[in-house]
């Protein structure tokens, strides 16, 4: 019984780093596009120029697309991204395993709890643990690569603009 409870720790540690390898990912992606915005808003001046001068024509009126393009893009991005860091399971009950559980236990609760679990008991916590953690580190994933996925796009889209707003 200890071998697999030793075991299932070890999945449990392992479904763990998978959430913060989406972590670890979602950061690259917001910095990333956080500097090339900031590096679009250096043209801001040349950008909105186009925008605002003279009558509508093909010039103006692709400004404005680009710009609302990237923007909508950059918002996606962002959004998923950020998603990543979001709280995703609350308290579920009166596990031993959970860390919400056992910080809303009175003291005495939780340590009488905790030795006079069985085996049996721990194992299915544990095991529980793992099936609600792995599915909190595939949605993070789910949201990097769907991140990752839209930056290509929002960086064609800022590159067109950067290239623009130099014309």
């Amino acid at each position: 019984m200890e071998e697999r409870l030793r075991s299932h720790y070890e999945s449990l540690s392992r479904v763990i780093r998978f959430t913060r390898t989406a972590d670890a990912k979602a950061a690259p992606v917001l910095a990333l596009q956080v500097a090339l915005l900031g590096a679009l808003a250096t043209r801001l001046a040349e950008l909105y120029s186009i925008m605002a001068s003279g009558p509508w024509d093909l010039e103006r009126a692709t400004a404005i697309a680009l710009t609302t393009i990237y923007v909508f893009l950059l918002a996606i991005v962002i959004g998923l991204a950020a998603w990543v860091y979001m709280p995703m399971n609350a308290k579920t009950g009166d596990s031993l395993i959970f860390f919400e559980d056992i910080a809303a236990m009175e003291w005495e609760a939780f340590q009488s709890a905790a030795r006079n679990m069985s085996h049996d008991l721990i194992e299915r916590q544990l095991l529980h643990q793992i099936y609600v953690v792995a599915g909190v580190a595939s949605v993070k994933m789910r949201r990097v690569r769907w991140a990752i996925s839209m930056s290509l796009p929002a960086i064609l889209a800022w590159l067109a603009l950067l290239a623009w707003s130099y014309l």
